[in-house]
């Protein structure tokens, strides 16, 4: 198996101990199953016995490679998880500069319903209905700057067309007073 990234250093800790141990229980097994009744048959008995010992020092170091890589996974898995709630953190800050962000869009929102409400009602207060709608276009630049320097683009746009458009509306009161 090729090493390809941090996980495969534990995965091929564990075939490798896997080999050794399944090595190990067949020299396990050869060395029962010599018939100790020649002097051949006790040598090979006793070579089995060494090779199963020489397995089995493997089988220690083996165990404490796979070891090591089980503790390089959780100091990775650690690492991760601490930069994940890092991320969690950043997403919940996100998450309320925006809410404050949409708040004040819901109050311009209620300002400028008002501002056609009293345009529908039939002579409104034209120089105080001016004042309201430059105050809200006013607001909706502070909206549109804060939520362009919080890098919150589509804000950002929806701030500015609202002032655009309440600015323009503004224009059309203001050419009506001059024709009466």
């Amino acid at each position: 198996m090729t090493k390809s990234g941090p996980g495969s250093e534990l995965a091929q800790a564990a075939m490798d101990l896997d080999r050794e141990l399944q090595r190990f229980e067949g020299l396990s097994a050869e060395a029962a199953r010599i018939k100790l009744t020649s002097e051949k048959s006790l040598e090979r008995a006793t070579q089995a016995l060494s090779r199963a010992a020489e397995s089995q020092d493997r089988i220690q170091g083996l165990v404490q490679k796979l070891v090591a890589a089980v503790g390089a996974s959780r100091e990775r898995q650690e690492s991760e998880a601490s930069a994940l709630l890092a991320r969690a953190q950043e997403i919940a800050a996100r998450r309320g500069q925006l809410a404050a962000l949409l708040q004040r869009m819901g109050g311009l929102g209620q300002m400028a319903k008002e501002v056609q409400e009293r345009l529908q009602s039939g002579r409104p207060e034209v120089d105080d209905l001016q004042a309201r709608m430059q105050q809200v276009a006013d607001d909706a630049a502070g909206i549109e700057r804060d939520a362009r320097e919080q890098e919150f683009e589509d804000m950002s746009r929806q701030a500015e067309t609202l002032r655009q458009q309440i600015l323009a509306a503004k224009n059309k009161l203001g050419l009506l007073r001059k024709k009466e």
